[in-house]
């Protein structure tokens, strides 16, 4: 869900669809030139006031019960940085409690970006007391290492195509991934 006018909403799913077919494209390996050329070209036809994307609040629209907590944190996010929130639903939950904790340490906290990288939640913030807040943020981002992305049960770390996620066994099955091959 976004805050802005229904052409926009076309425009912005228009774009992630193209952009889709691109990733898409890219990622088969065997992509003709001709494919990716015009897949880059659907993307640049799309008319996007990229102020107004940036600046509006993007809550997923999978955010369900945690729909406020969401809208909360993207409030949070400074003009021009980009309001999204990129990790799946099961971490919302964690979202929500580190929003609790850091409203504690600093009620006028910044949130400068949220997403998943390597497979585990990075929250990027800025505020008052930053060695308390570097504390739940830290312990929010180890919780995700433990909890599935997708459905916010235990999991642990996985692969697919070189890509990591945190998934339980149920979501990695059904999404493709492995577990990681043991060192040896």
């Amino acid at each position: 869900m976004t805050d802005y006018p229904q052409p926009d909403v076309a425009r912005e799913e228009a774009l992630r669809a193209a952009i889709d077919d691109l990733a898409t494209a890219a990622l088969r390996g065997d992509a003709t030139q001709e494919e990716l050329t015009a897949a880059i070209e659907a993307v640049r036809q799309i008319p996007i006031d990229t102020e107004r994307m940036l600046n509006s609040l993007h809550v997923p629209s999978d955010a369900g019960e945690h729909q406020d907590v969401l809208r909360a944190l993207l409030e949070r996010i400074p003009d021009g940085w980009g309001r999204w929130i990129q990790c799946g639903a099961g971490w919302y939950p964690i979202l929500a409690r580190l929003n609790e904790r850091l409203r504690e340490i600093d009620p006028d906290y910044q949130v400068h970006q949220i997403k998943e990288k390597f497979g585990t939640l990075r929250f990027y913030w800025a505020g008052l007391n930053y060695d308390a807040g570097e504390a739940a943020v830290a312990e929010a981002e180890t919780e995700s290492a433990r909890t599935c992305e997708s459905c916010g049960n235990l999991g642990h770390l996985r692969t697919r195509r070189g890509w990591s996620r945190t998934l339980c066994d149920d979501c990695s099955r059904s999404e493709g991934y492995e577990d990681l091959p043991d060192d040896e």
